[in-house]
């Protein structure tokens, strides 16, 4: 819609008389169409965008601020990747703004986070777990430290150098390590040569608190190595990729003096791994396929939640020995996606397993050896072997017991002469025995849980194959975290307030006139003569609507 009455080109030929007078030159740059924006989301406490690099150019920032807020953060450079960027640290279930500006344009998108869930005995009788608040925000005094593959060897950390020393020794507290793209083994670690039985290409997180391990966006890849944690407090583990790796994935442990306690797991996608020395004299034949994918030993308060475990073999080990005590631990909306054992199998703990969902697992479903206490509660089971596998497993002595509610067996039936038993209502108590005399019988531990809701077996599988891993992006514009951006009205609202007034012809005439530090925020609401730029004649348009 051009207008081009005598009128109108009076009035502007009258402003732009003005502009010659002014130091400030005329800024003459093409606004860019909000659909720049390609691609934008929420996803779990953050957010992400894509851009047309042509429409936005180069020196490429990104700022956000919550709905409402008239103050916006900029993102550090590190997130801004390409034409795209990832902003973690945000507040869930709330409404963000982000703001993408370079060199030959800007534009805007808005995205609602969704909340990380936070039930389990990970959180029980405690918060805020690693670097991050409760509410998805970074914590005020810890230390963001950004690794990539470039950088892994030699960023430094309380004296030390180098991702795995920094682990190994510097006893970090209070940081995040923001791992970004794909992480080839550091340097350090003892090598895979088929010499070793134990550890090859593995990290150990040691005696460390309020950490949290993230990858950034939605391909941090971690192949050939995996992390233990050893003695450490308020740890999360989160948005990782695994595979490949000779030993574990990730791990925890302590000792009978100090064990590690209060660890969070989620939201990580685990591939089985690889040892190409496996059975070689040193290496157990048994880790061809790598060794647990998520083992855990001498440790407490854990929740393992929302992680999608794909062709692993030997999954996740509670326990290694007869010996060692672990105890209290959750698994929810975890994914158990074709493998084949250990979902866990678990000795003397109690474990509260519920909402999972198990896929063509060729071996057992959930294990419970050795005195351990297992309460199954609507988990989804299709065409698992054994789905409940109480049994006095290898040479363990005794069995461990199993309480099953709610749970859904599809094209699967549980073992007859376990050691386990099916109740009717959540507040049975049934005496469940060992299968083996002097072993514990079942303590219904789980009528004094801590908070939690329970979806049915069918909406959890639904969940987990939308959520569970690590992050999505692009899932479809009818998941309610993602908001395509929309085409703006041409009303004048410039600085986007909500109101038209002299305030936005003032915003535009200073922009026009290249006055440092002016931005529209809503540049396509002054584009009154719809030609997808902005000039003086959208000014003389704009103060004629002002007065009409």
């Amino acid at each position: 819609m051009f207008i081009h009455s005598k009128k109108l080109i009076a009035s502007a030929t009258a402003i732009i008389s003005i502009l010659p007078q002014l130091a400030i030159a005329p800024q003459c740059t093409y606004a860019v169409e909000t659909t720049a924006v390609t691609e934008c989301g929420g996803w779990f406490e953050e957010a992400y965008a894509e851009w047309d690099t042509n429409a936005i150019g180069s020196d490429v920032t990104v700022s956000y601020a919550a709905a409402g807020d008239a103050s916006f953060t900029a993102a550090d450079a590190e997130l801004i990747r390409g034409s795209r960027v990832d902003i973690p640290g945000l507040k869930g279930n709330t409404d963000y703004t982000l703001k993408i500006e370079g060199s030959s344009g800007s534009a805007t998108c808005q995205v609602r986070t969704l909340s990380y869930d936070r039930t389990g005995y990970a959180h029980q009788d405690f918060s805020d777990i690693g670097a991050y608040n409760d509410d998805g925000t970074l914590k005020s005094d810890v230390t963001v430290i950004y690794v990539t593959n470039e950088n892994k060897d030699i960023i430094t950390y309380n004296g030390k150098t180098g991702l795995y020393n920094i682990f190994f020794s510097a006893k970090p507290k209070n940081v995040c390590f923001r791992f970004i793209g794909t992480l080839d083994v550091p340097t350090g670690t003892v090598a895979n040569d088929g010499s070793h039985n134990d550890g090859s290409n593995m990290l150990y997180l040691q005696n460390s608190s309020n950490v949290t391990v993230e990858g950034i966006g939605d391909d941090t890849d971690l192949i050939d190595w995996g992390i233990e944690m050893k003695r450490c407090t308020s740890c999360e583990f989160r948005n990782l990729h695994l595979g490949n790796y000779p030993d574990d994935a990730i791990a925890m442990t302590g000792n009978a003096d100090i064990l590690s306690e209060h660890i969070w797991v989620h939201n990580n996608t685990i591939e089985k791994g690889y040892n190409q020395f496996a059975g070689n004299g040193h290496v157990d034949a048994d880790k061809a396929d790598g060794d647990g994918s998520m083992d855990m030993k001498w440790s407490q308060y854990v929740t393992i939640s929302y992680n999608e475990f794909v062709g692993c073999h030997k999954t996740s080990l509670v326990g290694g020995r007869t010996d060692q005590f672990q105890d209290n631990i959750t698994y929810h909306h975890n994914w158990f996606n074709g493998t084949e054992s250990r979902n866990p199998r678990v000795r003397n703990a109690h474990v509260h397993s519920f909402n999972n969902l198990f896929t063509d697992n060729a071996e057992y479903g959930i294990c419970a050896s050795y005195n351990s206490k297992v309460f199954s509660e609507c988990n989804y089971f299709e065409r698992t072997k054994s789905p409940l596998y109480a049994i006095n497993m290898g040479k363990d002595a005794y069995s461990g017991t199993i309480k099953s509610f709610g749970d859904v067996f599809d094209d699967c039936q549980p073992d007859e002469n376990l050691a386990y038993q099916i109740i009717e209502n959540r507040t049975d108590a049934p005496v469940i025995a060992n299968l083996i005399d002097g072993g514990e019988s079942y303590d219904n531990f789980d009528l004094t849980l801590y908070d939690y809701e329970v979806q049915s077996p069918a909406d959890a599988k639904a969940d987990i194959r939308k959520y569970a891993g690590r992050m999505k992006t692009g899932i479809g514009t009818d998941d309610p975290t993602i908001i395509i951006p929309a085409e703006t009205v041409r009303n004048g609202d410039v600085n986007s307030d909500g109101v038209f007034n002299i305030a936005d012809v003032v915003l535009l005439q200073k922009w026009l006139l290249a006055v440092p530090d002016t931005h529209l925020d809503n540049w396509k609401a002054a584009d009154i003569c719809e030609d997808n730029r902005l000039d003086v004649f959208d000014l003389c348009l704009i103060r004629r609507k002002l007065f009409e």
